[in-house]
């Protein structure tokens, strides 16, 4: 994430005052210490040396200045004129502290609003709420219209909604100052305050604090902390002690000096009452009441865990817990089976035992449980897991370190919403869900899609500066909409993780302009860090802003950082992450700046707990975090490591040293190959085989790959597209996760030089002049990856050790050859291996290649002299026998920057491609099936026809059924024998309603389940 701020200020072209009714406004302005202070706005140019500012005393500053009334002619604000202060070396400029007039849309800018008469400076106000008396004097500036005076009769003050009229007497016409002093205390809390004079009002809101002694915390608040600090004061400075009651009953002692005290109270469950005692010379003074409530976990903790048998498999409840002593031992269960598993399981759906035992499946894949716990008072906690049947059909239970399959072979599309279309929108984006299926992906990253503090944009506000985290931003469109996208995305097989800010919120939400507001009173101020860290900081520097809150300097003022050391902000996130899995199914989550907490405050904090609560509702949940993950050291922030115990929180994170490294600048010779190798293989380091890395040539915070080479060789666009290919090559076949970055496959960024991110985050032109080698290029690579394991395997602790080492199994080895500007690696699967050969040259080049000397490939018994194997290139589909003995020196020619992705196998092997334009289905005729397969319909969403493919790879019995959302058939659209080969078959949805259906293959070898959606 990269936030560059905007600009100071509009410049707005000097308008001149024109013969119109105007107004002459005194500003005034206090400020000790400096020289060189003036008046600057929209009504002189914003020239700071236009207008100064006489002192009249007291470090008071200011300057009478004649403004049309109704405003700036070209307003950025209607009916008002913009404004700040200067003196000598500020920056950024100061807006007006007792003006609440601010435009946070505009750089914080304060503006007046030019009315007959113009009211200034309506104090007390929101800036400065707080207010130490029930007696608050209400204070303003009233300025009449140029030739006349104000209207005395029509001066009055609405006080929460009681009006007080006639209140002339309190206007002095020699200041131009009104004030008045209620007559009656206003009660300690909220008030809102309405000034009206002639036609115009200006409305306040502020807290009052009065009495002898008061306590000051804003009130009320839910927290979990079993102690608050509370704060307060007392009239009289020479009393030492006061006493806090709590509901009546208990009291704590505390010290008082000079009229302070500040003191931890502990809470009971529940209510807390409190209020202040001090004794003023035998008299008891009591301050107004304040009140806490304070929550404690009554909720069942529950847990399934996996027994595996000869033959059976039994899963129990019987490590779930309940927080309150005794209780566990009373918890009911309810036990719940995924209907998309891969096959059937009968005798647990419905069980309320704690225990359930079925016969293990026969079908391979992944297998999805629920549990209720329930205490007897009704409290009840959900939780999922999953089982893995191997293609041994032995189990697997899996940890909350695990990833799921599909993160395992992820292809990550990266969608930014306002660069998918000119609209800029979800709906719109969710047009380009059936592209990125088709083109071989199976994940979608979503920039972050939450209300920011100014409209998300393609320039410098791409959505990191969040100010609502539970809402949609309204430029995206709204919620719902946000849910019709996930679930199109779902009904074709996508999976969709969205970017978030768990290191800090924008300085605009209502936790900061709270916090920024009450300070050390208000209940958010422990919700932001207020030390600076400075280790760690990515070169970024550690800053306090101007009330102590703490952000990274390279960074903005508005991008503070948040405190997950303190329990009810860890909560209240931890409680949005889980909305969004819950009333969204948002499949997982990309943490943006995840480095900062952690570097902060270590995984116990955040990584852990977060990690812990998702994958307890949602267990294949994927999380990625912004974060160095390759290099000695990182194995920390990974969930299948820990350190003192403490596991890490992510399955994912970046290899930002390949990027920068080996991709962003890489010098195609022959030591920029060596690096890359190194690179790669994390220098033969492996954090654990459930830390993925996630790799990529581009992204929304860099610029363009091909702007890059282009930059950086002088070369034509064509020579720039094809010399991107290679390394796109080695990312989608090497270990971890490839990443696409919208665009990327159509060449975008070519030939743009503008100084902004035009480069990378610009409406993208989809007809691109790099889509025709680009767009089949990455589409082919994407295929390859998902139809093939040996690229998407990852290296597995197969010695047991607890460490994954050189010892164990490699799932990449470099392979040797004659060829420096060639590079090749072999990815070894049994009796399927893959191979990647790139060119990086311009012109033709051979490489030789030898398997029988430290090539890693697997075949069962072993690479035979004589046997005869199939070399397959996939990415032109087209096959050739070898002999074994040919291993030893097996020559590739590539063309220039050319590819060669290849399967060494004992079959002969092709790649599925479904075209993205026109929904052609490119398939090998001349193959039986190897794999039973059953595929995504096509179209999806379908209205009312769409079509279902499948392969058999032996002759077995066939049925292909539909059912709907709650189990029930409504189809059986193949039912019968049938030989080895692939198959489709249309289904019109006409006579049913709308919605999503399931269609489920069943034969000899396998079953499989997928979703679709009809939508009429």
């Amino acid at each position: 994430m990269r936030f560059i701020a905007v600009s100071l200020l509009c410049l707005i072209t000097l308008v001149p005052i024109l013969a119109q009714d105007s107004v002459d406004v005194t500003f005034r302005y206090t400020i000790a210490g400096k020289t060189g202070v003036s008046l600057v706005g929209e009504f002189n140019g914003w020239n700071n040396a236009l207008w100064p500012m006489t002192n009249i005393g007291s470090n008071t500053y200011t300057r009478t200045a004649r403004l049309r009334i109704g405003g700036n002619p070209s307003p950025v604000i209607p009916g008002a004129w913009q404004y700040k202060f200067y003196y000598s070396g500020a920056s950024p400029w100061p807006n007006d502290p007792l003006d609440h007039h601010i435009n946070q849309g505009d750089n914080g800018n304060s503006y007046i609003i030019t009315k007959d008469p113009t009211i200034y400076q309506l104090l007390p106000n929101q800036n400065n709420p707080v207010v130490n008396t029930s007696f608050p004097t209400i204070t303003a500036n009233i300025f009449p219209k140029v030739g006349s005076t104000v209207d005395t009769s029509s001066l009055a003050v609405s006080i929460d909604g009681t009006l007080y009229p006639g209140l002339g007497t309190q206007y002095n016409f020699t200041t131009s100052q009104f004030a008045y002093t209620p007559l009656t205390p206003l009660a300690n809390g909220s008030h809102t305050v309405i000034l009206h004079a002639g036609t115009n009002a200006d409305t306040v809101t502020f807290t009052t604090h009065g009495g002898y002694v008061q306590i000051q915390n804003e009130f009320p608040f839910t927290t979990w902390k079993n102690t608050w600090l509370l704060n307060g004061l007392v009239q009289d400075t020479s009393i030492t002690t006061a006493k806090i009651v709590r509901n009546t009953i208990d009291t704590f002692s505390v010290s008082v000096s000079n009229g302070l005290f500040s003191s931890q109270i502990p809470l009971v469950e529940g209510i807390n009452n409190l209020i202040a005692e001090v004794d003023s010379f035998g008299v008891i003074k009591t301050s107004s009441p304040v009140t806490f409530t304070r929550k404690v976990n009554h909720s069942p903790w529950a847990v399934i865990s996996l027994q595996d048998t000869s033959g059976e498999v039994t899963l129990t409840a019987g490590q779930s817990t309940d927080p309150d002593s005794g209780q566990t031992a009373t918890l009911t269960f309810q036990w719940g089976v995924d209907p998309t598993n891969p096959s059937a399981v009968s005798g647990v759906s419905g069980a309320t035992t704690t225990q359930v035992t079925f016969s293990k499946p026969a079908v391979p894949g992944e297998y999805y449980f629920s549990l209720i716990a329930t205490y007897s008072a009704g409290n009840k906690d959900t939780t999922r897991n999953y089982i893995i049947v191997n293609s041994d059909l032995t189990i697997i239970a899996p940890t909350t370190a695990f990833n799921p399959d599909w993160a395992q072979k992820g292809r990550i599309y990266f969608l930014f919403p306002k660069a998918a279309s000119s609209a800029g929108t979800l709906n719109a984006a969710a047009q380009k869900l059936q592209y990125i299926k088709d083109m071989g992906f199976n994940v979608v990253w979503l920039t972050p899609i939450m209300k920011n503090a100014f409209p998300i944009d393609n320039n410098d506000g791409p959505g990191y500066n969040i100010v609502d985290f539970y809402t949609v931003a309204p430029e995206y469109g709204t919620d719902q909409d946000f849910k019709n996208f996930m679930i199109q995305a779902h009904a074709i097989g996508l999976k969709v993780i969205l970017d978030i800010t768990p290191n800090h919120s924008s300085s605009f939400h209502p936790w900061s302009v709270d916090a920024h507001t009450y300070n050390t009173n208000s209940p958010y101020w422990n919700w932001y860090e207020h030390a600076e860290i400075t280790s760690n900081t990515n070169g970024l520097g550690d800053c306090l802003d101007g009330d102590g809150f703490n952000y990274y300097c390279g960074f903005s003022t508005q991008l503070l950082n948040l405190n997950w050391k303190d329990v009810d902000l860890r909560t209240e996130m931890i409680n949005m992450f889980k909305y969004w899995v819950q009333q969204y199914g948002v499949d997982g989550f990309r943490f943006d700046v995840y480095w900062g907490p952690h570097r902060r405050y270590g995984e116990q904090y955040m990584g852990q707990p977060v990690r812990a609560a998702l994958k307890h509702i949602k267990p294949d949940v994927l999380l990625l975090g912004e974060d160095d993950g390759t290099g000695g050291g990182t194995q920390v922030i990974y969930a299948d490591n820990s350190v003192a115990g403490i596991n890490g929180g992510l399955d994912a994170a970046y290899d930002f040293s390949l990027y920068h490294n080996q991709i962003e600048n890489f010098g195609f010779s022959h030591s920029a190959i060596q690096s890359l190798q190194s690179g790669i293989d994390n220098g033969g380091y492996y954090p654990g085989e459930h830390s993925l890395y996630m790799r990529f040539m581009e992204d929304q915070d860099e610029d363009r790959i091909v702007y890059f080479y282009s930059n950086q060789f002088a070369i034509n666009a064509t020579t720039t597209f094809m010399r991107t290919m290679p390394m796109a090559s080695v990312l989608f076949t090497i270990p971890g996760i490839p990443t696409l970055w919208n665009g990327q496959e159509v060449g975008m960024g070519y030939g743009i030089t503008a100084s902004t991110h035009a480069r990378d985050r610009s409406v993208i032109n989809w007809g691109y002049q790099g889509k025709t080698l680009l767009t089949p290029h990455y589409q082919r690579l994407a295929n390859i990856r998902a139809q093939f394991p040996a690229f998407t395997q990852h290296k597995k602790d197969t010695n047991h050790d607890g460490q994954v080492t050189s010892a164990d199994v490699s799932d990449f080895v470099g392979i040797s050859d004659t060829n420096s500007i060639m590079y090749a690696f072999s990815r070894p699967w049994t009796d399927q291996n893959g191979l990647t050969v790139v060119n990086f040259s311009g012109s033709t080049q051979t490489a030789l290649l030898n398997f029988l000397s430290g090539g890693g490939l697997k075949f069962t018994g072993g690479i035979q002299p004589g046997t005869s194997y199939y070399l397959n290139n996939l990415y032109t589909n087209t096959s050739q026998q070898i002999l074994g003995s040919d291993l030893s020196a097996l020559a590739i020619q590539l063309p220039p920057y050319g590819t060669g992705i290849y399967t060494l196998s004992t079959t002969r092997d092709s790649v599925t491609i479904l075209n993205p334009v026109s929904g052609v289905l490119e398939k090998s005729t001349t193959t039986i099936p190897r794999e039973f397969s059953l595929e995504q319909n096509y179209p999806n969403p379908f209205n009312p026809s769409t079509a279902i493919r499948f392969d058999v790879p032996k002759r077995s019995n066939v049925t292909l059924k539909v059912f709907d959302v709650i189990g029930r058939e409504v189809a059986t659209l193949v039912s019968g024998e049938h030989e080895p080969g692939t198959y489709s078959i249309s289904w019109n949805a006409n006579n049913l309603p709308s919605g999503v259906y399931f269609y489920r293959l069943v034969s000899e070898s396998g079953s499989a389940v997928r979703k679709m959606l009809f939508m009429k």
